[in-house]
């Protein structure tokens, strides 16, 4: 199936391969995510990490590295083994690095490592035990993710604010041994051991936290509730409760022994719109976690959705997407996120929290050109005018050159791509064919190379002006 998207959202490349197909975000549920990273200790060449990141990130104890996130990357995560007396070399050398976000975070049990273990297999667990992971950003990457939606990054404001985080995870549970650790003077600690916050290792997963009011910050009574994630064959996530806490008059709540898998926390409380607090892997080992919720009343937005000569739409999508609160970050709510216009083409949604969204809009045979229009909540009377939209079957002739095992095709508009324009790439079938559809009408520049490949295998370029409403049809001659 090929990938279309606005231009907002750039294509992914995993080393020199090209993608056939873009990586989705579980907007509704748990995250995805692509990563790139390898095994050992080679060096790693200094990509624009802060001055002293790299003798800490090349440290001869590493096992593996990661790279991340989508959407650019440059979150980079040393995984390492070692004892207390490596741990104090590479502290030392922490302290030194030029970063005004430098964070030790401290936990019991021994950590996981992601790139040994991405699967979270039980049964490597064993050969994947890593004592601590050094974390930093290049500084530009960091940057551009803070100017992307909501949806697609998770870091608070406050700590935005502060610059890129560089953070050293350390796991007390294998041959580190916190008692023999020396932590220089100046370094933020932020310690997640049991002991530390009033527990003992016996309470196993301890979760705790406090609900507030966004607008008033006064404590809110409510509920927590611990469900487990659990992936269906057929697609989508089944969450099934697995323990439940009220807060109290201060808004605190906590729940002990959490059972090891996947989880999602929610919090929900009366007259407010519920909030997905967050994800979390657990594994059998004490842990402590933290998640401080902000809660918002509801605040309908209602609107007409029409197309481009007035006459209004029945039975529009309207998803509405980048729900954030105001210093609380994105807002999931478990009411959903989407409504479907009536015969008039009207909408409303009434489980929406007092903030900011973006709107997008999907009806077969329509479009909306350009980027989903952003609104403050409550809202009334939205417009929004889509068009028919064209699609294009595109055949690539092999006529004189020998078909690769891989070949795709790529749409971009005339001019050259750019925030909000359509465009797209994807692998052609067994029928040496590929179909785009949901295209705003306008003038596209096609083009086509094996997969992998490079440019200089590129068919001619091909434009064609698309009509809204039609199917149109074009060859491209491979080399």
């Amino acid at each position: 199936m090929p990938s279309s998207f606005p231009a907002r959202v750039s294509r992914l490349r995993s080393r020199s391969l090209l993608l056939s197909a873009i990586l989705l975000f579980a907007l509704a549920g748990p995250a995805l995510a692509l990563i790139e990273g390898g095994e050992g200790n080679d060096p790693i060449r200094d990509p624009g990490w802060p001055v002293g990141a790299a003798g800490i990130f090349n440290f001869s104890g590493r096992v593996a590295y990661w790279v991340g996130p989508p959407l650019g990357g440059g979150q980079w995560h040393a995984e390492c083994r070692g004892d207390a007396k490596n741990l104090n070399a590479i502290l030392q050398a922490f302290a030194a690095i030029d970063s005004k976000n430098k964070k030790v975070i401290v936990h019991d049990g021994t950590g996981n490592s992601t790139w040994l273990n991405i699967n979270r297999d039980p049964a490597k667990r064993a050969a994947a035990k890593i004592d601590w992971v050094f974390m930093v950003w290049q500084k530009e990457s960091f940057e551009r993710l803070q100017k992307m939606p909501a949806d697609l990054h998770r870091i608070t404001e406050a700590d935005a604010k502060l610059g890129p985080p560089t953070t050293l995870d350390i796991y007390t549970g294998g041959g580190v041994k916190w008692a023999d650790v020396i932590v220089p003077k100046g370094l933020t600690v932020i310690d997640k051991r049991l002991e530390a916050h009033g527990y003992r290792l016996a309470d196993g997963v301890v979760l705790e936290g406090r609900l507030v009011d966004v607008e008033t910050k006064k404590p809110v009574v409510g509920k927590v509730r611990l469900e487990k994630v659990e992936p269906q064959k057929q697609g989508g996530y089944e969450y099934s409760l697995m323990h439940e806490a009220e807060s109290d008059e201060k808004g605190r709540w906590v729940i002990k022994n959490a059972p090891a898998g996947w989880m999602r926390i929610v919090a929900v409380a009366k007259g407010y719109v519920s909030r997905v607090v967050g994800y979390e892997q657990f594994e059998d080992e004490p842990r402590w976690a933290s998640y401080d919720c902000g809660l918002l009343c509801p605040a309908p937005v209602a609107g007409q959705v029409t197309d481009d000569s007035g006459k209004p739409l029945a039975d529009v999508e309207v998803r509405f997407g980048n729900v954030s609160a105001q210093g609380f970050g994105r807002y999931e709510s478990l009411e959903g996120d989407r409504v479907t216009t009536d015969a008039d083409g009207r909408f409303r949604a009434e489980h929406l929290p007092k903030g900011t969204a973006t709107i997008w809009v999907h009806k077969p045979g329509y479009v909306r050109p350009g980027l989903g229009p952003n609104i403050a909540m409550p809202a009334q009377d939205v417009k929004l005018e889509m068009v028919k939209s064209a699609s294009l079957v595109v055949t690539v002739d092999f006529s004189a050159a020998t078909r690769p095992d891989g070949y795709m095709v790529h749409i971009a508009p005339e001019g050259g791509e750019k925030v909000g324009s359509w465009g797209g790439s994807g692998n052609i079938d067994a029928k040496d064919q590929i179909k785009f559809e949901h295209i705003p009408p306008g003038k596209y520049v096609l083009r086509g190379q094996p997969n992998p490949g490079s440019a200089n295998q590129s068919t001619e370029q091909v434009t064609v002006d698309l009509k809204g409403g039609d199917e149109a049809k074009v060859a491209l001659k491979a080399k």
